[in-house]
């Protein structure tokens, strides 16, 4: 593969240093001898894998015909939010060869720097710069790819089999999950995989790599909430089993999706995918006996009220207070 770079560099280099003679005129071109950045180009479209994060992304190879053998000047690979003119832009990386290696892994870190949101394509503008100048530069597209976090264990549905998924809310920068549990033990592992994996060697709700099973004392609903920042927990008996249920939800009106609680606001949340044409409503304990609507479109609830209509698809976090009878909910 080195070698096969270094053919086209050399290829490129040669070219760049030949002048023509036009037959008819026999006038000498001037020699470009600016860097060009070769590849990727702007054709690069690539949804980030998280199972490949190790695997090769791209090869950024570039041409130097004041510099064709390399070795002798320091290049930076530079990235910037696409349409932004470089101005405020980070660095992927520095060599003194004319090409370089990128995983998927680093791509995906730096895309996300650059303000990408995960799971969304976006632009991203690459150059290659030195002390005397810059190269041209392409608009890549890059769709960063969302952890997987999920919990797994004798207390879970899939029990040892399989992971439970997670959901991401971006403005808390957590995890959470509620559902039905037995009594038993859970872990929390990355992309279905025993790779990365937390438990609890202290039982204070601090997470360690590798750590113990987390005890589920008895079967009930809880909320679980996973802060990769602080690499803390909670887990939460639900008091009510307050769901989410309508044509908006993945789960259509065959079944509701637990809200998660909040024991101290004594307030309710959730973060999900919403469709549209959709709407939705608000029930206890799976149950139509209890439900609630908004008859004015006014962020209040009425006690069998109408449904709540969704006019735009799209990942919403929605609140609620049952003792207020009034809800939230925001387009993220």
């Amino acid at each position: 593969m080195k070698n096969s770079i270094k053919l086209l560099i050399a290829f490129v280099s040669v070219i760049s240093f030949s002048c023509t003679n036009d037959v008819e005129d026999a006038q000498a071109i001037t020699a470009d001898s600016s860097i060009k950045l070769l590849a990727p180009t702007s054709s690069f479209n690539l949804v980030l894998d998280g199972t490949k994060l190790n695997n090769i992304a791209t090869t950024f190879v570039w041409n130097d015909p004041t510099n064709p053998t390399g070795t002798s000047v320091t290049y930076t690979i530079e990235a910037a939010l696409g349409g932004t003119d470089f101005a405020a832009p980070i660095s992927l990386g520095t060599t003194t060869e004319h090409y370089m290696d990128y995983t998927v892994g680093s791509l995906d870190a730096a895309a996300k720097s650059l303000g990408l949101e995960p799971l969304v394509e976006g632009q991203m503008d690459v150059r290659i710069k030195t002390t005397s100048g810059t190269s041209n530069y392409f608009t890549l597209k890059v769709t960063p790819y969302q952890p997987d976090w999920g919990i797994i264990g004798s207390a879970t549905p899939l029990g040892w089999d399989g992971s439970t998924s997670m959901t991401y809310n971006p403005l808390s920068d957590t995890y959470s999950i509620s559902m039905a549990l037995v009594a038993g033990e859970f872990k929390f592992r990355l992309d279905n995989s025993w790779t990365t994996n937390y438990g609890d060697d202290g039982n204070n709700l601090t997470l360690d790599a590798g750590g113990a099973n987390i005890s589920v004392p008895a079967a009930g609903n809880y909320t679980i909430v996973l802060d990769l920042n602080t690499h803390t927990y909670s887990i939460t008996p639900i008091a009510n089993a307050w769901g989410i249920i309508g044509d908006a939800t993945p789960t259509d009106w065959s079944s509701d999706t637990l809200l998660d609680y909040n024991s101290t606001t004594n307030k309710y949340s959730i973060t999900m995918k919403l469709k549209s044409p959709g709407s939705f409503k608000f029930r206890l304990n799976h149950d139509w006996g209890t439900n609630y609507g908004d008859d004015g479109n006014n962020l209040t609830l009425d006690s069998g009220g109408a449904n709540i209509s969704i006019t735009s698809a799209g990942n919403y976090f929605i609140t609620v207070d049952f003792t207020g009878l009034t809800y939230t909910i925001t387009q993220l």
